[in-house]
């Protein structure tokens, strides 16, 4: 389940307006920021892995979003995860 975090309007680690940021558990966290001409999106599955992805479209993020919940709810092995980190850095 994700939590909304109370950081809207604080600057972002990309120096952008944080317009969301959730977290999954203790497992997880995506923000959204608005860094004027393009939105900047960081996640990190804590202790594994962090990704910003830069897109002209906010609706990244809720795809972003759906994707590392979907992966957090799987059961996986250490080549699993290995293996989506890869493939979700290189879609986005």
């Amino acid at each position: 389940m994700w939590t909304k975090l109370n950081t809207a309007g604080q600057t972002g680690s990309e120096g952008g307006r944080i317009l969301c940021d959730e977290e999954y558990g203790s497992a997880c966290r995506i923000t959204l920021e608005d860094c004027g001409d393009r939105f900047a999106v960081t996640c990190g599955v804590y202790g594994a892995f962090v990704h910003t992805a830069f897109c002209s479209d906010a609706a990244v993020y809720a795809a972003m979003k759906a994707e590392l919940e979907q992966f957090l709810q799987t059961d996986t092995t250490a080549d699993d995860e290995i293996a989506f980190y890869e493939s979700f850095a290189a879609r986005y």
